[in-house]
């Protein structure tokens, strides 16, 4: 009895000591594929909503300020404006805000340098009654004002 051998098809070609992938392999190489497939969409939405946040901080960056000048303007006992600089006179020290390269910084009695506000294209200080009113541009040409009130008179302050 002769042995049956099955005939190779003429396209395939046999080699000798070659193997095909095992379980594992395949098991690790679909865990990689998953694992970057899970990452994609997160990309994605950073990508696309990322002056979204950036906006967002400049927005809490701001409303911080804007809290901080706030508070030194109802202690201030003086208020002066001159060009982009506001000087007020706090529990004897003076505090100046004023614009640097494009910041807002405060120094306290001509020393220091504490960045309060970033990105800044223009700034302006008014003085209104019993405070100061600013106005500031950003490096975006996106323009935000505040009002920051006193609660006693500074020109009765500043007699005394």
């Amino acid at each position: 009895m002769r042995g049956y051998r099955k005939k190779q098809p003429r396209f395939v070609k046999a080699y000798k000591g070659e193997t095909g992938f095992i379980l594992a392999e395949m098991l690790v190489a679909l865990s990689l594929f998953l694992t970057i497939c899970a990452f994609c969409p997160l990309t994605i939405k950073l990508i696309t909503e990322g002056s979204t946040v950036s906006y967002s901080l400049r927005s809490l960056e701001w409303d911080v300020f804007i809290h901080q000048l706030k508070k030194e303007v109802r202690l201030a006992t003086s208020v002066r404006v001159s060009e982009q600089k506001l000087n007020l006179t706090v529990e004897g020290e003076n505090v100046q805000y004023e614009k640097y390269e494009n910041k807002i910084r405060r120094r306290v009695n001509g020393a220091g340098h504490e960045v309060c506000l970033q990105e800044v294209e223009q700034v302006e200080f008014a003085q209104i009654e019993s405070g100061v009113r600013i106005l500031v541009t950003d490096t975006s040409l996106y323009k935000r004002n505040a009002a920051a009130r006193s609660f006693i008179s500074l020109n009765e302050a500043e007699l005394k």
